[in-house]
């Protein structure tokens, strides 16, 4: 059976949308700044619903055992300040560098029982989760000219000197997929311990482990 570890919540994208969009509905109404992503509530409640009705019953299956039932994760929460560090953090890396990050992709992931380079924290192993990546826009391929979002694919910073915020972007080639634009990225060859992340993750996690 092909093992489903990933969700991610429709109140992330939500809290992603707001803080992302500053794009007004109506170009008449200039006190209206409604994220034009912005959905219903009632669309919002059937796609929850289509999640844990399609999605997460194969969680559930796959991991649950004779002797404890699985229970998959609903949602992720962050605290709202803690957003809004994050995308000060990123304003300040484009300040630095003077280069545009055009994005923050999401990535569906999940714990595994012990992390083989590291990490904080595995008080959350076995779940399911998701983190931020951003991204740099590239020359788009074939299929970066027919899906923009492909065009769009997650970086780290080599550090020129002392300060590690500042450097080339390079792309994350083990986060990439097939149909990513990848035409002028070069293969990566810097050692992993001069790379600076930007990927935030250590979310609270509901339900939480077993």
């Amino acid at each position: 059976m092909i093992k489903i570890r990933t969700s991610i919540t429709i109140l992330l994208f939500s809290i992603l949308f707001l803080l992302n969009s500053c794009n007004p509905k109506s170009e008449e109404d200039n006190n209206d700044k409604t994220p034009s992503q912005i959905i219903s509530i009632e669309q919002a409640v059937e796609m929850k619903n289509f999640y844990q009705d399609s999605i997460a019953v194969l969680i559930k299956e796959n991991n649950s055992t004779p002797a404890n039932e699985y229970d998959p994760t609903l949602f992720a929460f962050i605290e709202l300040d803690s957003l809004k560090k994050y995308i000060a953090f990123l304003d300040e890396v484009e300040q630095l560098n003077k280069k545009k990050i055009s994005g923050i992709r999401v990535y569906f992931a999940a714990y595994p029982d012990t992390l083989k380079n590291g990490g904080k924290t595995q008080k959350y192993r076995k779940r399911e989760t998701f983190f931020f990546a951003p991204t740099m826009e590239v020359e788009p391929n074939e299929w970066g000219r027919e899906y923009p979002n492909l065009k769009n694919i997650p970086f780290y910073i080599e550090p020129s000197g002392q300060n590690k915020l500042i450097g080339k972007f390079k792309a994350i080639d083990k986060l990439l997929c097939k149909h990513d634009s990848r035409s002028t990225i070069k293969k990566d060859t810097i050692k992993e311990s001069v790379k600076t992340s930007l990927i935030l993750n250590e979310f609270q996690i509901t339900p939480p482990p077993n």
